[in-house]
């Protein structure tokens, strides 16, 4: 029998691999398992365009510039978020529009040491238009704004009720100690671009990080919807509705800790805005750029909130 090729072991023993891949997605056809398959494919789906690029004698584009390719609108809606320029979350001017925004931390509470100060947002967020069609920012009403006071108010409250009973809350959040951008965008393109953002910086108040979400909930009745008191509400006590004693807590307070060093140990925060900007632009070089941003939790697999307790 002829010996093969070590071109032909090679091929056939990728085959061999992929079709092990799905025996393995038959076999347990769980969500996270089914993310985690379809996740390794699409890395190695890349790898192995590279790989054939490499075998070609003519330069092959790692990606060809569209400005219509949702990833592509949302890199470059990120980048023209973070050109604008920062101001105190709690006096944000009124201002008609919808689009994105990002909220940043510069106070001294120990769970946002790590974040305080730096270019890396504690939350980040859209705002959909008045209308689906809107066309100017106008037509759109002052969504941002509306979504910027919300924000503004729910971290008031907890830092009211902290100054009230300083027995209970020790490390309050204070209004002063935060501050946001936002950027008004065409209808839609809000929704690339928060994705984008948070893949990102997995920033630890949206709920598809999985470390300390609830911040955006609007309320829940205990009695009715059993819902679990949220991460955020437990460190952060004084919205009325999540004081109501019947609510069973998410996630303990050692247990938010813990996810939270998990998540900035590995995505570390950003500190350089110019560097940050490159790092952006970087993507979009044809040869050698970062054409995906990850779309699962750093924490992995680990539970997060369910579709009802996550942020509104």
């Amino acid at each position: 029998m002829a010996r093969k090729s070590p071109d032909r072991i090679a091929l056939d023993t990728l085959d061999d691999a992929l079709a092990n891949v799905v025996e393995a997605a038959k076999a347990n056809s769980s969500p996270a398992v089914t993310r985690r398959i379809r996740a390794g494919l699409e890395a190695h789906a890349l790898a192995t365009e590279a790989a054939r690029a490499n075998t070609d004698p003519i330069a092959t584009p790692l990606t060809m510039f569209d400005p219509s390719d949702p990833k592509t609108a949302g890199r470059m809606v990120a980048i023209a978020l973070l050109a604008q320029p920062r101001v105190p979350l709690g006096r944000v001017e009124p201002a008609y529009g919808s689009g994105v925004y990002a909220i940043y931390y510069e106070g001294d509470h120990p769970l946002y040491q790590a974040i305080s100060g730096t270019e890396t947002p504690i939350y980040v967020g859209k705002a959909d238009p008045s209308a689906r069609d809107a066309s100017t920012p106008r037509e759109q009403g002052p969504r941002l704004t509306g979504r910027l006071l919300e924000h503004a108010g729910t971290i008031a409250t907890a830092e009211s009720y902290a100054l009230g009973n300083p027995e209970i809350v020790t490390h309050p959040i204070r209004l002063a100690d935060f501050s946001c951008r936002r950027l008004v965008c065409a209808t839609n393109a809000q929704l690339v671009a928060e994705k984008h953002l948070i893949g990102m910086f997995w920033p630890l108040w949206n709920s598809d990080t999985k470390a300390c979400w609830g911040m955006s909930k609007h309320g829940d009745a205990a009695k009715t919807r059993k819902n679990k008191r949220s991460p955020w509400d437990v460190v952060h006590q004084g919205r009325l509705w999540a004081l109501d004693e019947e609510l069973e807590d998410s996630l303990t307070v050692s247990e938010i800790e813990t996810r939270i060093r998990g998540v900035l140990n590995r995505v570390p925060p950003r500190s350089d805005h110019p560097a940050l900007i490159e790092e952006m632009i970087a993507a979009f070089r044809q040869q050698d750029g970062n054409l995906d941003v990850p779309e699962v939790s750093p924490l992995g697999d680990v539970e997060g909130p369910t579709d009802e307790e996550a942020d509104d």
